[in-house]
């Protein structure tokens, strides 16, 4: 037999291989840190112009301009939109803040008494606001021919294709979600504790665009935590923003306290960048895929500069003792708290174009809020309610399957469930585990929680595949008895033509007699002896064969599994021919190989499944909800496969209720939490009308599954469209020549025959065309419908239509003419299937 070989050994060599092969880290070569130093220097320059510079240095109308990158003349920017932006910025906190916006221009907010000039607005703004934003009609439409000093070309070299800007918003709108992360500390606040450095993760997407396109950068800046506000900008080798960020302030005041303060910090940042044992081409970087992005070029995107206004809350609890308490929480009632919010203004300085948050008072308040969202102790709490409520529902997904497995604890019930419906849900658990492992790296939060849920997604993986195996292995006779039906039928050999011989008397025929008068025979030559003369009379003769053994029967309480398949054809008492039958174990063999082949398969379709859904994550908005819908349909198909073998098998009733049900409900409820909670911790878009669909398909199948229960298998199909069945609720009829009438027929006492007044023969019951049968398992009488011989089904009342489709599943009839009632033959043949009467095979259920 050939034995085949695990591919988990040769995928391990492959793995082993590209280890080994794999360059090791090399040092810097000459050109790259001379590149790098070139790059520190330009960073020392920059910062020099940024202390030289006082507010009004840059000015456009004026002819004034600065001596960094994205700020001269011959980078072709369009800063003559700048004092429109700055306008909009200033409308915006007057807004929030009324007339106390003054006072924050001015500088002369923190000049006022401490308990009377705080604003009740959160100092430490790390959390997330999201909402929609809107194009101004100021906004230009440029081209990167546009810019004078840009690095970009206006055509791809290599396919001469026109280039295109990422963060290019052309639409009217869109949606817009902003992370705020700032971290308080010695080294990220001015020691008057009013300005703190923050960084952002913005997300921001383009309605209008072909599939909804996205992008994701970073954009970092200053907050200044006694008004709320905040301005932040991108930063790249084309546009040094942190270095130009005080020009970019609304007031003197706010220009100088930014300047003092961005001295200090991006002393700081340099004076760690050179030291560091790796280099960090741009600490500032606002790419999403590394800090390194200008070491390998300029990247095509557009560049922003973000005001953002946090408006007072209508709380007036103590804004310094909440956020505290938020953060090292110690037990005391928070009571309600407002969200955090914002509204912006922002301006692509290359790109040309200027948007600003959708809210009042160009919008109605019933319409949009600008940005709304939660601190990042809110969002935390709110991850780990979700994830304990996914272990909830885990936990009693796992409580189901035990008892199923319980349920299913015997070869006959083992070949009704359906290998796929299990490999399904297995599937969907390991894709859970993999995705838990990996979304810390997302969610930043509930490392420990999410890390024990994927446990316990893994433990259920490896409780399918248990199930599975049991599965595999008690219907691997019914796969090889298909595969030999579907075999084609080998041609037979013409015969072979005999060999002459030489002519030979026959052994029973007299030739000779001895010296006693006895006549001699000849004896007949062995088998496989050469021809010739034949043997003398003296020779020695063959010993004549043994009679053949009678087989051994094969005793079995009646409470205990056949040694052989339930589902095999083979007889029922079979022979002991070493010669023919194998041994266990290399029947084993067999099926233990196809099923380690089967779980490589599954551990290489999830690994694909995993990756393909981290690629399309980032794709187009339209790409990545007709995948993740495709992808939660096929996963919600999970009853299909069932429902087909029942059909094919025409049997039912492989499942218990309580795990259909209740695992359809467990394995919907974190579909739906994403498609219909709006604030869900992936920030996933609610689709209410995909969901309806979901869970329409889901009990779709339930229903089928009922309806197979109780109408039969097959009442939706088609005859022809199946494979042909035996149907153990067939119309009995009383004629002979239907030979359906079962054998055992109870007979009427005599004393109930008198009780009547009239005869009737044995088996007769009082109602007309019915008849008492005698069921061996309870022993109790079933009263079943019977046609009268000669009549037709359709002339009979009641016997064809609808009213007697029930009455039919009250009783079964085997093939062997016995007859019992359902729930007992039922209960009979989850352990056996074999009549109870006469020990023939029976077809499975």
């Amino acid at each position: 037999m050939e034995v085949r070989r695990d591919p988990r050994s040769f995928l391990f060599f492959i793995i082993l291989l590209l280890i080994i092969n794999s360059p090791e880290p090399q040092q810097q070569s000459f050109n790259t840190r001379s590149r790098y130093d070139e790059l520190i220097q330009r960073e020392w320059d920059q910062l020099d112009v940024l202390n030289r510079t006082r507010y009004g240095d840059f000015d456009v109308s004026r002819k004034k301009w600065l001596n960094v990158s994205g700020c001269r003349v011959e980078d072709g920017f369009a800063w003559d939109l700048l004092p429109t932006v700055r306008t909009k910025a200033n409308a915006h906190g007057k807004q929030a803040l009324g007339n106390t916006w003054r006072s924050v221009l001015d500088g002369t907010m923190n000049q006022h008494d401490l308990e009377e000039g705080k604003l009740p607005v959160y100092r430490n703004i790390s959390g997330y606001v999201e909402g929609q934003w809107v194009r101004d009609p100021s906004s230009r439409v440029r081209h990167p021919q546009d810019m004078g000093n840009t690095t970009h070309l206006a055509k791809d070299p290599f396919t001469n294709t026109p280039m295109e800007f990422d963060r290019n918003l052309t639409g009217a709108g869109g949606p817009l979600r902003v992370h705020f992360t700032q971290l308080d500390g010695k080294m990220r606040t001015d020691l008057n504790k009013t300005i703190g450095e923050v960084s952002a993760k913005v997300v921001v997407g383009d309605d209008q665009s072909f599939g909804g396109n996205w992008w994701e950068f970073y954009v970092h800046g200053l907050h200044f935590k006694d008004s709320g506000h905040a301005v932040l900008t991108t930063t790249s080798e084309r546009f040094a923003g942190i270095f130009a960020l005080p020009h970019f302030q609304l007031s003197h005041e706010l220009h100088d306290s930014a300047r003092d303060f961005l001295n200090w910090t991006i002393h700081q940042t340099i004076d760690r960048q050179i030291h560091r044992p790796f280099p960090i081409w741009n600490p500032w970087t606002s790419s999403a895929a590394g800090n390194n992005e200008d070491m390998v070029g300029v990247a095509h995107h557009c560049e922003f500069v973000l005001y953002f206004q946090q408006p007072p809350s209508g709380r007036t609890a103590d804004i310094d003792w909440l956020e505290y308490e938020m953060r090292f929480p110690t037990g005391a009632p928070l009571g309600p708290r407002s969200r955090l919010s914002m509204s912006m203004v922002g301006f692509s300085p290359d790109c040309g174009y200027v948007i600003e948050s959708k809210g009042p008072p160009d919008y109605a308040p019933s319409e949009a809020q600008h940005l709304v969202g939660a601190k990042t102790e809110e969002y935390n709490d709110r991850a780990r309610h979700s994830i304990t409520a996914f272990a909830i529902a885990f936990a009693f997904q796992l409580s189901f399957l035990i008892k199923q497995m319980k349920e299913t604890a015997t070869p006959s019930m083992r070949s009704r469930v359906s290998f796929y419906t299990i490999a399904m849900m297995a599937l969907g658990d390991g894709f859970t585990f993999l995705v838990l492992i990996f979304m810390y790296l997302f969610l930043g939060t509930a490392q420990l929680a999410m890390y024990s849920v994927a446990f316990v997604a893994l433990f259920s993986v490896l409780v399918h595949l248990r199930f599975l195996m049991d599965i595999w292995s008690v219907q691997a006779a019914e796969r090889a008895r298909q595969e030999r039906q579907n075999a084609p039928a080998a041609p037979t050999p013409p015969p072979a033509p005999a060999a002459p011989t030489a002519p030979t008397a026959p052994s029973d025929l007299p030739l000779a007699a001895d010296a006693f008068g006895t006549p001699a025979t000849v004896a007949r030559p062995p088998p496989g002896a050469p021809p010739g003369l034949p043997l003398p009379v003296t020779a020695p003769r063959p010993p004549p064969p043994p009679p053949p053994r009678p087989p051994t029967p094969i005793l079995i309480a009646p409470d205990q599994d056949d040694p052989l398949s339930d589902d095999d054809d083979t007889p029922l008492l079979p022979t002991r021919n070493p010669a023919t039958t194998p041994a266990p174990a290399q029947a084993e063999t067999p099926t233990r190989a196809e099923f380690g082949s089967l779980y490589s398969r599954f551990c290489l379709l999830l690994i694909i499944t995993f990756f393909v859904s981290i690629q399309l994550a980032t794709a187009r908005t339209l790409y990545r909800s007709v995948y993740f819908s495709v992808l939660s349909f096929i996963y919600l198909s999970f009853w299909v496969p069932q429902i087909y073998r029942n059909v094919m098998r025409n049997c039912g009733r492989a499942l218990r209720w309580d795990y259909i049900i209740g695992t359809s409900i467990t394995r919907l409820l974190p579909i739906a939490y994403f498609y219909m909670k709006a604030d869900n911790v992936l920030f996933a878009g609610t689709d209410w009308q995909t969901f309806a669909v979901l869970a329409g398909w889901v009990w779709i199948q339930i229903v089928a599954l009922i309806s197979q229960n109780v109408l039969g298998p097959r009442f939706f199909i088609k005859e022809g469209w199946a494979p042909p069945a035996y149907d153990y609720h067939p119309i009995l009829r009383e004629d002979e020549e239907g030979a359906l009438l079962p054998l055992n027929a109870t007979s009427s006492s005599d004393d109930a025959i008198e009780s009547e007044g009239s005869s009737k023969s044995a088996g007769e019951a009082k109602d007309k065309g019915k008849k008492v049968f005698d069921c061996s398992i309870c022993a109790m009488d079933i009263e079943v419908p019977v046609v009268p011989a000669g009549a037709d089904e359709s002339t009979v009342a009641g016997i064809a239509g609808t009213s007697m489709v029930l009455q039919r599943r009250l009783y079964m009839v085997t093939p062997c003419r016995h007859i019992f009632h359902a729930n007992c033959l039922e209960g009979w043949m989850r352990y056996r299937l074999i009549c109870p009467n006469c020990r023939e095979a029976l077809p499975p259920l």
